[in-house]
């Protein structure tokens, strides 16, 4: 973990290329996922695209969010203070006061609610460049690729600079030299964006990756953010590991989130939530908290019901990257080996794979290239990502269509 850094995401909820190039990609990863999302929605289709779960979330939860909607106090459906509820806050200061002893945060100055894990996004990196600018600093953030698409969306509103340090496949490790490299007055980086578990790759940070980080912040004065919306969704020992999650408690709807960050920096964090939303919806911040209090942040037994994975080549998180040009992909095998019937489409780009794979046997998936700044010149030509936070159900459907086309193809191929 990265101790104290500037600002923690534990939930929902990511070369120097100029500004305009960027933003270029993230409009065409808007135009991808829109064509990802719409082949998902036709009728039949298997949705292996999209990373939100195909079961219900926590009880508790939704009882406590229906009562407060129902019967609860007037007060309980108008807007809460905009820092959130005290109760939930609490809840969350207890919680990781729980995983991380001796990593207290005060609930009335260092916990902010947040509606969403991108809207947490927006107002940390809005307070943490607003910070560095006022110390004289520049506008730079670091952000690991492939990232988030809508992480460019943040760096905008915030307004800041991208700079991209590239993490390479099967691995995605972080570069200490990069990243060292990419902090120069050229570049203007005064902040780093770290994810871990990350979105797309699942790679999970080390050790000494984190400290690699840690040590270049300090040496250089910058400010963290640590987007770690799939802080607990890890898997040890080739399964998910007993450990709270759900993004949380698998409602990836309500959008409720929080921030954490010392004193100075929360404010800041506060006023950039306010002015974005003002306040997460009230009823589903109760709800957050009676799950978070009676459920005592130990939600292993969900996960490992409606999870039970064996995952390859990723350490954490919702995700799954599989090569289609190559061989010796990644695979989830308890159910059986998704990844080993996929067929190979050696200089294909993802993008045609994913529209192909669709077609001919239902199951969608989501093409890499829309994680990175160039896309255009993207290593992941091949790369698509599937999305391994559903059903046992959905998973061993998904497996069984694509082992059926690989099958088809392969008898074509014989005669």
């Amino acid at each position: 973990m990265l101790s104290r850094a500037a600002v923690r995401l534990p939930l929902r909820r990511r070369g120097y290329y100029a500004t305009a190039h960027c933003r270029r990609g993230y409009a065409t990863a808007v135009e991808v996922w829109r064509e990802v999302n719409s082949l998902a929605a036709q009728p039949g289709m298997i949705n292996m695209g999209q990373g939100f779960p195909d079961f219900a979330g926590s009880l508790t939860a939704r009882q406590a969010a229906a009562e407060a909607l129902l019967v609860g106090s007037a007060a309980a459906n108008q807007y809460s203070a905009p820092a959130g509820l005290s109760e939930l806050r609490e809840e969350v200061s207890r919680l990781y006061a729980r995983l991380y002893p001796g990593d207290a945060y005060d609930p009335a100055s260092e916990v902010v609610i947040c509606t969403s894990g991108q809207e947490s996004l927006n107002a940390a990196l809005r307070a943490c460049v607003s910070e560095q600018v006022s110390r004289g600093g520049r506008d730079g953030v670091i952000v690991f690729e492939p990232y988030f698409p809508f992480t460019q969306g943040a760096l905008d509103n915030a307004p800041a600079v991208m700079q991209p340090v590239r993490t390479h496949a099967p691995g995605f490790a972080i570069d200490a030299a990069a990243l060292r490299a990419a902090v120069t007055p050229r570049t203007g980086a005064r902040t780093v964006l770290l994810n871990s578990p990350h979105n797309p790759t699942g790679h999970m940070a080390s050790e000494a990756e984190l400290a690699a980080v840690a040590e270049v912040c300090v040496e250089h004065d910058l400010l963290a953010v640590s987007d770690e919306v799939y802080e607990h969704a890890v898997f040890g020992e080739g399964h998910a590991r007993e450990d709270h999650h759900g993004k949380l408690f698998s409602l990836t709807g309500w959008r409720v989130a929080w921030a954490l960050a010392p004193a100075r920096l929360a404010t800041a964090v506060a006023s950039a939530h306010t002015n974005l939303t003002y306040s997460a919806p009230t009823p589903l911040q109760a709800g957050i908290a009676a799950a978070l209090r009676e459920e005592d942040g130990s939600f292993g037994g969900a996960l490992r019901e409606h999870r039970g994975l064996t995952v390859c080549d990723a350490q954490g998180g919702y995700f799954l990257v599989a090569d289609a040009g190559a061989p010796g992909i990644g695979s989830v095998s308890r159910y059986s080996v998704m990844c080993s019937h996929l067929p190979l489409f050696p200089g294909v780009p993802d993008i045609d794979f994913v529209r192909s794979l669709a077609a001919e046997c239902g199951v969608v998936c989501t093409p890499m290239s829309v994680f990175y700044a160039d896309q255009d010149q993207s290593e992941s030509c091949t790369l698509v990502r599937f999305t391994i936070c559903k059903s046992r159900e959905h998973i061993q459907r998904a497996c069984a269509a694509l082992a059926g086309r690989r099958g088809r193809r392969e008898r074509v191929a014989g005669t």
